[in-house]
């Protein structure tokens, strides 16, 4: 009998044991795309994205964090990345925070056995497209099965592309109208011209329309129908030194500590840094953490990463710390930045120290005095000169990093308060309330 009992025992063990093993055998691996949407950093990214909409940014100071070759994907072909660019296909890489994509247009061979617009990395003679390749509607139909989602209501995309159409302007417009549609932001002026500061297209002005995709291309096309409605000549910024499109992270460490070109360049259009890391003899030439924080301190604004997955997709958090915001028995509504420049939440009668920002230079100054976060608007008013100072909260990372230096001397390691309350659920900006009593700086 106790023999009996012993090898139900031993039997019970033994089948455990090859049941524990066949469950860990059977663990699903999760997606790294699902677990990324799930984590702080996407949350601060969406907030940070939300927060310059809310601010009304022009597009030459928000971010468009983004992809190099955003069709050419071994997500789509199963080659190796050494010959891809990308791992992951279009609509990943939205869902990982891209909000730059980059394609290249060839008038090509396709399936069909006849010419049609694909997706490929060709030469003038479109030697190195394949019939196989993916067609510009199908990439198009990637980003509006994106776009149309109900939590992406807010988010702006640019989307650059390189023309090797070979005349086919027409059959393009069409097929970006049949499926993008409305989504379309329509420019005034000619195709050639950037759009004057004046008329530079504002990310709450594009979400309020609708017309959340912006079109930007190599060329311009004179008398091609409705190309020029669609289209600029891109506006990347650059100088006689470093021409727009050879922006690289190479270029950008070498001219290290400045920031290549002058702060009114980045004032006044879009400044792109693009890798090529399936180039294997040029492994200088791949963005680093550290590379994507100093270009963000620059205000670097595209960002066209090579092989862009989950830890790149973090990197461009520059705002909120970690756990923030938080909302502590919901009463934390107001803002504040510390001395590691990131930003916390906080009781709004709390008493800090207030961030002003001078209306004509961008400098930032600290207060001696303090108040509650509401005191702000009239401290800043009568900082010095009425009105040469305004209540503010940075609105790009170089702001973030010029604020920060400030407070670092200032507050004695002391938050500061900043502009920024939550204004509804995922929604901080600025009371904008003073600055529209202003005549301008």
């Amino acid at each position: 009998m106790k023999k009996k009992i012993l090898m139900i025992f031993i039997g019970s063990l033994f089948w455990g044991t090859v049941g524990n093993i066949h469950a860990h055998r059977a663990q699903v691996v999760q997606n790294p795309i699902d677990v990324f949407e799930k984590s702080h950093e996407n949350k601060v990214l969406s907030l940070q994205r939300r927060t310059q909409v809310d601010m009304n940014l022009p597009i030459t100071r928000a971010l468009f964090y983004g992809t190099r070759n955003s069709y050419n994907s071994s997500a789509y072909t199963q080659v190796g990345s050494f010959s891809t660019n990308q791992k992951y296909t279009i609509g990943d890489q939205l869902r990982l925070g891209a909000r730059y994509l980059e394609l290249e247009v060839h008038w090509a061979t396709g399936k069909k056995g006849s010419k049609e617009l694909l997706l490929c990395g060709g030469e003038s003679n479109y030697a190195g497209c394949k019939t196989s390749d993916r067609t510009l509607r199908q990439g198009m139909e990637e980003i509006r099965d994106w776009i149309s989602k109900p939590n992406n209501k807010e988010e702006v995309l640019l989307v650059y592309i390189k023309d090797h159409l070979d005349g086919h302007y027409s059959e393009t417009i069409k097929i970006l109208k049949d499926v993008l549609g409305s989504w379309l932001y329509r420019y005034s002026g000619t195709c050639s011209t950037p759009p004057s500061a004046e008329e530079m297209p504002k990310l709450k002005d594009m979400v309020n329309a609708n017309q959340r995709i912006f079109l930007m291309s190599d060329s311009c096309q004179v008398g091609q129908g409705e190309w020029n409605k669609y289209f600029k000549e891109h506006f990347f910024g650059g100088t006689k030194e470093v021409p727009s499109m050879q922006l690289s992270p190479e270029v950008f460490r070498n001219h290290k500590p400045s920031c290549v070109f002058p702060r009114t360049l980045y004032q006044s259009a879009m400044v792109r840094v693009a890798d090529n890391s399936n180039v294997p003899i040029r492994p200088q030439s791949s963005f680093t953490n550290s590379d994507i924080q100093s270009m963000l301190a620059c205000e670097v604004n595209v960002f066209g990463i090579d092989q862009f997955d989950v830890n790149f997709a973090k990197q461009p958090v520059w705002s909120w710390g970690k756990d923030e915001p938080r909302n502590a028995e919901d009463r934390e509504h107001c803002g504040r930045i510390g001395s590691d420049g990131r930003w916390s939440t906080c009781h709004c009668d709390i008493w800090h120290q207030f961030a002003c920002k001078e209306r004509k230079t961008g400098n930032w100054v600290v207060t001696e005095r303090k108040g509650r976060w509401s005191d702000g608007l009239s401290t800043c008013l009568h900082y010095s000169d009425l009105g040469r100072y305004v209540y503010a909260a940075p609105e790009t990372p170089y702001e973030n990093k010029k604020l920060q230096e400030v407070v670092k001397l200032k507050s004695n390691n002391a938050p500061v308060w900043i502009n920024l309350i939550k204004k509804e659920e995922n929604v901080w900006g600025p009371d904008g309330r003073v600055d529209v009593l202003l005549p301008p700086p």
